[in-house]
């Protein structure tokens, strides 16, 4: 396998760190991971977005639940992607969802057009939609770098059929990028199986403070061990 870009979910300033020295190609960078991610800190953007050699797409979500947001939600949303681009990250991350299921695509054009020349990546938002081969001709027509997804499943792994047949649909139009329970176990399979040439991981495992488990966090080591599978 060549060519395979590896993204890696970062929740924390030690879990990005832990990303670039692992040989991550690029973050994602977010917070909140227990409830699917959220717009992460200023601070933490501004941080990594100046002290990391990789690039940082940011995930911009205002709040848990679905993806269909109201007017003042989608302010701040367009707010948090001009911060981003003052910040100096590579990309965003976003998802819009009208009541039906489908893309709105009206925000997420607008989005795009806050982007400017970043990367704008339609997160697993595209997992809850109704019908997945008409919204990925939206996300095309709205000009979006890449969709990530598992498939419409928990997992990359249950969901590797249908990521197939979006990556056979999508052709060259836009790159698809295969996250969801994504480790050194099942990554080569997922790829030689579905033909994605990026990948989306978090690569977590416990902290332990006095032999308890504190939290999770990023492992360099993990990082490292799917960056060798992928590259190799």
């Amino acid at each position: 396998m060549i060519d395979i870009i590896t993204e890696v979910c970062a929740d924390s300033l030690n879990s990005a760190k832990a990303a670039e020295k692992g040989g991550g190609d690029r973050i994602e960078l977010c917070q909140a991971l227990s409830v699917g991610g959220l717009t992460p800190s200023a601070a933490l953007i501004s941080y990594c977005c100046k002290k990391l050699t990789i690039p940082v797409l940011v995930l911009i979500r205002p709040r848990s639940g679905n993806f269909c947001y109201n007017m003042d939600e989608s302010h701040l949303i367009m707010e948090d992607i001009e911060f981003c681009k003052r910040a100096g990250a590579s990309g965003v991350v976003v998802g819009f969802l009208d009541s039906d299921g489908g893309v709105d695509k009206r925000k997420l054009k607008e989005a795009i057009l806050h982007a400017g020349s970043m990367e704008v990546t339609f997160h697993r938002a595209f997992d809850c939609c109704a019908d997945w081969e008409r919204s990925l001709e939206d996300i095309i027509e709205c000009r979006c770098s890449r969709i990530l997804t598992s498939g419409q499943k928990e997992t990359a792994e249950e969901g590797k059929e249908v990521i197939r047949m979006i990556v056979d649909k999508a052709g060259d139009r836009i790159k698809i990028l295969a996250g969801s329970g994504i480790t050194p176990d099942n990554v080569y399979g997922i790829i030689d199986y579905t033909n994605v040439k990026e990948v989306h991981f978090s690569a977590k495992a416990p902290v332990m403070l006095n032999n308890m488990c504190s939290h999770y966090e990023t492992s360099s080591e993990i990082v490292q061990q799917i960056v060798t599978i992928v590259k190799s």
